[in-house]
């Protein structure tokens, strides 16, 4: 709970310091801005509690919480971190692919920090603890809901920073021109990392509406619900709707699955008329021309304007749609680096190898290009003894074997890994990723033998 307040309080004062001067860099004529040394503490704050995590890890094996001899597939992922540090070792910039490079900050310190966040949620055993943990983490999506659709509403998005209020359009003759857009970003940095954050914690938010004893939460979690969803809608993005969809859909099947042995058919009812609310919404906005997706003018906005590493766009009059146009550069890059990769976050080798931005928009292949086919390759693994735990918490939630909880952070994880396929990682939502599939692998931390001695 400390290490989930503290990724999303460290956040918001890159948001308020974005126009406040402290000085000049003589060398490039450039104004310095104060949230350029806040930006940090967003990366420093995921390997602090990352390192914590670790700590809480070791700490609970030894209270035989989590049996490292009943857990011998953590090898995967042991040797995943092992092997992404030959991967930096052999990169073309060792301090880069060690630190991370500016805003994006994804070296290999931050990869640590995230096994870090995973083995803290491994060691989230007992299912109260997991019930507690659910409540803060669909608070803190309420907030930046919140926050997201203030910035996304004219009257008030004077007042909420934003960093994509304006949008770069191109140039004239008195210089870069911008054209005003209010997009939802929490205090998040991007539409992109909003929508990952809003699709794992709706999962959360929408299963435990349907399936938990208490009033209260059930309204709390509905209220919640509601939010992400307007937020996820105001975010124009691709992965905002696909994941925000596949939550209600998967949601939906299992409800269904779920009111077949239970012979209780108002989860099933409630889910339905959730997924038909937000269906409604979404259809309306659509048919009025209100929605739209901006993904290319977010994407370039925030490489070239936030970030300024970039170029302003396409280097060809292509049409092209976006996606594929970025994933042909990433598997281009991949191939030119196939066995370790460029290095984690080493964006001058992806620059060198041709590619327009430093990020493909589909983190498997971001994987691929960045650490290699080996990583990529044990990775896969790993996420595939995931969803295989999932499968089988589902399965018991279907028989009572065990709470809600399995079933959230399942469709959590699962979400997550189909939004990815248009999306990026990022400081400051993957954590969220990461101590979902960390709560996944908690059902089986223990034996259940031992779980009945406790």
């Amino acid at each position: 709970i400390i290490a989930v307040l503290v990724l999303c309080v460290i956040t918001i004062p890159y948001y308020f310091t974005q126009n406040i001067k402290y000085g000049m860099d003589e060398s490039v004529n450039r104004t310095l801005y104060l949230n350029e040394k806040f930006i940090f503490f967003i990366s420093a704050a995921v390997l602090a509690v990352g390192f914590v995590g670790f700590i809480i890890f070791l700490i609970a094996n030894m209270k035989k919480q989590v049996e490292l001899k009943d857990n011998k597939s953590l090898i995967v992922p042991l040797a995943v971190v092992l092997l992404s540090v030959i991967s930096c070792l052999l990169s073309a910039d060792i301090f880069t692919s060690f630190y991370g490079y500016l805003d994006r900050s994804e070296g290999m310190l931050t990869i640590l920090g995230y096994w870090g966040l995973f083995a803290a949620g491994m060691t989230v055993t007992a299912d109260d603890r997991r019930i507690k943990l659910s409540d803060f983490i669909v608070g803190i999506g309420a907030f930046e809901a919140i926050v997201g659709i203030l910035q996304a509403i004219p009257a008030t998005a004077k007042i909420v920073p934003n960093y994509f209020k304006e949008i770069f359009s191109g140039f004239s003759s008195g210089g870069m021109t911008y054209t005003k857009e209010y997009i939802a970003t929490g205090f998040l940095c991007t539409p992109f990392a909003l929508a990952a954050v809003l699709t794992v914690i709706s999962a959360f938010a929408l299963n435990g509406m349907l399936y938990d004893d208490k009033k209260v939460r059930k309204i709390f979690y509905a209220i919640s619900l509601a939010l992400m969803t307007a937020a996820d809608i105001l975010a124009c993005v691709v992965p905002a709707i696909l994941g925000l969809g596949a939550v209600y859909v998967i949601s939906l099947m299992i409800a269904a699955v779920k009111s077949g042995f239970a012979k209780d058919k108002k989860p099933f009812i409630a889910c339905l008329v959730a997924f038909i609310v937000a269906g409604g919404i979404f259809a309306g906005l659509f048919a009025s021309n209100e929605f739209r997706l901006m993904d290319e003018k977010i994407i370039f906005h925030d490489s070239f304007d936030r970030l300024s590493i970039t170029g302003t766009g396409r280097g060809d009059d292509t049409e092209q749609w976006i996606y594929p146009y970025l994933w042909d550069d990433g598997m281009y890059t991949a191939e030119q680096n196939l066995i370790w990769g460029t290095g984690p976050d080493n964006w001058g080798t992806i620059f060198e190898s041709g590619a327009i931005i430093d990020r493909s928009y589909n983190e498997y292949i971001d994987l691929l290009q960045s650490r290699g086919l080996i990583i990529f390759a044990l990775t896969i693994v790993f996420l595939i003894m995931t969803i295989v735990k999932m499968c089988k918490l589902v399965a018991g939630f279907m028989k009572d074997k065990n709470s809600w909880t399995g079933c959230a952070v399942s469709a959590a994880v699962f979400c997550y890994l189909i939004q990815a396929f248009f999306n990026i990682s990022s400081v400051t939502s993957s954590p969220y990723f990461w101590i979902a599939v960390g709560l996944v692998w908690s059902f089986t931390a223990v034996k259940s033998s031992a779980k009945k001695k406790s």
